[in-house]
Order: C-alpha cells, then sequence, then structure tokens
C-alpha cells in the first residue's frame, strides 16, 4: 500500500507537466496563426493607405496647379478688359465712332455684357466700372472664386494625404511589433518548464493584443 501510494504520489506531477504543454502549445499555435493573418492584413491595409496618400498628393498637386492657372488667367483677363474699356471710353468721348466700335470688336462676350449691364443700371446705383464683383456679368470674380475653391480642395487633399501616409506608418511600426509575438513564441519552445513557457506564451499573446487594439484604431 505504501509503494502504490508512493507511486501514485510520483506520478502526480509528472501528469501534470505532461499536460500543461500541451495546452501551452495549442494556445501558441493559436496565438501565432492570429498574428500571421493580423501581419497580412496590417502589411495589405498599410500599402492601401500608401497609395492613397500618393494618389492625394498627386490630386493635391494638379488642384494647386488648377488653382494658380485659374488665377493667371483670372489676372491676365482683366488686365486685358480693363485696358480695352479705357481705351474704348476714351474713343467714345473723344468722338472716334470707329475706333470705338474697333476695340468693342476686340473684346470678348463676357466684357461685352459687363459693359451692357453697367450700362443699364440707375445712374445712382451704377458702380463706377463695369469691373465690380456687383457685376453679375463679369467673369473674373467667378473664375477667382473657382481657383480659391480649387486651392481648399488642394488643402483638403493635402490634409488627407497626410493622414494616409501617417497611419500607413503607423500600421509598419504594428507589423515590425507583431514580430515581437512571433519571437516569444519561438523562444518558448527552447525552456522545458511549463511556468516558463506560459510566461512567454502569455507576452506573446499580450503583445498580439496591442497589435489588435492599435490596428483597430488605425483602421
Amino acid at each position: 500500500m505504501s509503494a502504490a501510494a508512493h507511486h501514485g504520489g510520483h506520478h502526480g506531477p509528472h501528469s501534470h507537466d505532461e499536460h500543461a504543454p500541451r495546452w501551452l502549445n495549442l494556445s501558441l499555435a493559436v496565438i501565432l496563426g492570429v498574428a500571421a493573418i493580423v501581419a497580412g492584413v496590417t502589411a495589405w491595409r498599410g500599402t492601401v493607405l500608401n497609395g492613397h496618400a500618393v494618389g492625394n498628393f498627386t490630386l493635391s498637386t494638379q488642384s494647386v496647379n488648377d488653382a494658380n492657372s485659374l488665377a493667371q488667367e483670372a489676372e491676365r483677363a482683366s488686365t486685358s478688359e480693363r485696358a480695352l474699356y479705357v481705351n474704348y471710353q476714351a474713343a467714345v468721348a473723344n468722338g472716334e465712332p470707329a475706333r470705338a466700335s474697333a476695340i468693342y470688336s476686340m473684346m470678348d462676350g463676357s466684357t461685352r455684357r459687363a459693359i451692357e449691364w453697367w450700362r443699364e443700371q440707375p445712374p445712382a446705383e451704377r458702380p463706377l466700372t463695369p469691373f465690380k464683383s456687383a457685376n453679375p456679368e463679369w467673369a473674373a470674380p467667378a473664375t477667382i472664386i473657382d481657383a480659391r475653391a480649387s486651392l481648399e480642395r488642394a488643402s483638403a487633399l493635402l490634409v488627407q494625404a497626410n493622414d494616409d501616409l501617417n497611419k500607413s506608418h503607423s500600421l509598419e511600426f504594428i507589423a515590425a511589433l507583431l514580430t515581437v509575438t512571433f519571437l516569444l513564441g519561438g523562444l518558448s519552445g527552447v525552456f522545458q518548464s511549463p511556468r516558463a513557457k506560459a510566461t512567454l506564451v502569455t507576452a506573446s499573446g499580450t503583445a498580439l493584443g496591442v497589435c489588435l487594439i492599435a490596428m483597430v484604431v488605425l483602421w
């Protein structure tokens, strides 16, 4: 009886030592499997965000170029139409109808409509020149507004591009941090002690949990 009791008592701890690693190995397999999936998804999402950032940077640059072109166009048109209008008024004042008619024919449709609208206004309400923002037929303000809208769009795209780029870099860091999960999981196989294995598996799972939370936040 004493020998049997001694024999049974001798196998109790060994039974515990034999079964504990199985659970640890199963937990480790699950952790490393999830970590591998998370690493793949993180790399994919980082690539997508990086592509979005590049695309938004390109669109932002294009919007800035469009805004500059519109502003230059508005400036050229405004300078040209003002010069033509001054010469036209001078020809009319000097009694040169042929010259005034020739200058008037050189004006574009928008300038002519702006002058006609200006002439139709009551003297008390008429602006000093046709080229005022109150004149709905004057095209320059609309062009300037379009230029400003293009600049605002460029700014918004630039902010979005920087945000996507920062997220992409953060996801790259998470992907690098996932290597800690694999490292700790790999080290657990070196130790025979269930306690040491459990410690490393727990640390590996904790690292994976941190990476999962960070990935969800940055998604």
